[in-house]
């Protein structure tokens, strides 16, 4: 048998977290080389035009462009190809947009591949977030990939646009060790192969009879066919005609991502070092070297996340993620503001908080938002909720990236006032409207939604079971009773199976 049929438990666990290691460092990679590149001299005697803020912030922000064009194309396809064959057509126009990219002496091409580039990256970071990987151990590997390229010095900057092939190429070498999603296989009908998938996913060596294995997939098959039969259309969900709050579920997901982008942390992301020349006055050498030294961090606390997000939860995390973040653009601000009176004291604290910023946002808001927009649409709104959050991340992304030059150059220390005050604004929107996702599997989430749930949309402070990160007992309550109906159901055709006995005409 070939080895990629032999995987189960934990190798292929293994190999899953290496795949959504590979996924994430080419993430990383992609997103993070353009801040040192950027302020290389190589690269702005190549183009000139990149000195005008307003042409830099376009450099830097049609990355998001291609990647919102990305997700509106997995949502139309992404059901067809499935989540391992969309990640490989991703791969295909990353390189692409690679190629373009290093390879370019004009800057329209450069422009052009940075797009395709950003095209291709859309589709994996959807896949990998929401089905195929559904585990968050690889997003702190992206991080350190922007360390590797922020710390060595970019004498010629096209060698360090081709690195981001090699973590595209080590995912495409894993995928075909791995089953494919078997949420996915079952809405395509492939029950068998889903029942294989589950097997191999949920124990080393199980057999196919195992009631773990089996009770799973009838979990996933009611929940879906509850979906099939109550599905709707668009324009039905988008005028509240479901009982399942789809309309509801879709906003938290996209709100989520908004609120990621507009906490400011693509301010930071794509002009790190260019904050710490043009704002804070430091060298060059010295802006690439606490660039490399804080996406070192940021790695760690990305690392953190992946252990303090089950243990405390998703609002937690946001909550406090929220409140965090708001103090240290507050005090970015105003060393910012004072740096005239002392630069060397105020330049210290401003860079101290800057890698606060990133610390607090890496364990909190740099992983919640994609889990939760996953975890918080059915199986039936599934590819186009999170197509609409991850598009409403690269479009306000897009947003941020693009005006973030001329703030930094234009308005100075107010500039940072203006996140300070939108993190301190959504600490009430998430206490008030997000429900807890955390322990609760997809079936559980679209028990709570029901419009005979008893829940409302706004979060009652007294509401227990939506802030519980323990699994609550009517969730509980809820799968007994899907695995009840769907073992009856199963009953019921064993029940009605015809025997018919072959008599061999010879005998007599």
């Amino acid at each position: 048998m070939a080895i990629k049929n032999q995987l189960s438990g934990r190798p292929l666990e293994i190999v899953l977290t290496a795949t959504n290691s590979a996924a994430q460092a080419w993430y990383g990679y992609d997103q993070g080389v353009i801040s040192g590149i950027l302020i290389s001299k190589f690269f702005i005697n190549t183009f000139p035009q990149t000195k005008n803020s307003d042409i830099q912030g376009i450099t830097a922000s049609c990355f998001s462009l291609g990647n919102l064009a990305g997700c509106l194309l997995a949502a139309l396809f992404g059901d067809r190809l499935g989540r391992k064959n969309t990640l490989r057509a991703g791969a295909f126009f990353s390189t692409v947009g690679a190629i373009l990219q290093f390879s370019s002496f004009h800057f329209p091409q450069f422009i052009v591949g940075r797009v395709i580039n950003g095209l291709g990256n859309a589709p994996h970071v959807e896949c990998i977030k929401r089905s195929l990987a559904e585990d968050q151990e690889g997003e702190s590997f992206g991080s350190l990939w922007d360390a590797h390229t922020s710390i060595i010095p970019l004498n010629g900057d096209y060698p360090s646009l081709s690195r981001q092939l090699v973590p595209c190429m080590v995912m495409c070498c894993l995928l075909p060790l791995l089953p494919d999603s078997p949420r996915w296989l079952v809405m395509r009908d492939r029950r068998d192969e889903a029942h294989e998938a589950l097997r191999r996913y949920l124990g080393k060596d199980l057999p196919l009879d195992e009631p773990a294995v089996i009770n799973e997939l009838l979990s996933i098959e009611e929940a879906y066919n509850i979906e099939k039969r109550s599905r709707i259309s668009l324009k039905e969900v988008i005028l509240c005609r479901d009982r399942s709050g789809h309309l509801k579920r879709l906003l938290l997901g996209c709100g989520g991502q908004f609120m990621q982008q507009f906490g400011g942390i693509n301010a930071l992301n794509y002009y790190f070092p260019i904050i710490l020349t043009e704002n804070i006055g430091l060298s060059e050498f010295m802006a690439r070297v606490l660039t490399g030294c804080n996406a070192t961090s940021y790695m760690i606390s990305s690392g953190l996340c992946f252990w303090m997000i089950e243990r405390f939860g998703r609002r937690s995390l946001m909550l406090s993620g929220l409140v965090l973040q708001c103090w240290a653009y507050v005090m970015v601000a105003i060393s910012v503001a004072l740096l005239l009176h002392a630069p060397s004291q105020w330049g210290a604290v401003a860079i101290t908080f800057l890698f606060f910023y990133y610390a607090a946002f890496g364990c909190t808001w740099g992983m919640v938002p994609w889990v939760y927009q996953a975890e918080i649409n059915s199986l039936s709104m599934r590819t186009t909720g999170t197509a609409a959050a991850t598009a409403t991340n690269w479009l306000f992304g897009f947003v941020c990236t693009q005006f973030t030059p001329t703030g930094i150059r234009n308005i100075g220390y107010r500039f940072y006032i203006i996140f300070a005050a939108f993190n301190l604004l959504f600490v009430p929107v998430v206490y008030f409207l997000y429900p807890e996702t955390s322990n609760r599997t997809l079936e559980d989430i679209d028990e709570y939604f029901d419009i005979d749930s008893g829940h409302p949309t706004i979060i009652a402070i007294g509401d227990k079971v939506t802030k519980s990160t323990a699994r609550p007992q009517e969730a509980i309550d809820a799968e007994i009773r899907r695995v009840t109906v769907a073992d009856k159901k199963v009953a019921a055709q064993k029940g009605s199976a015809v025997h018919v006995e072959h008599v061999d005409d010879r005998d007599e």
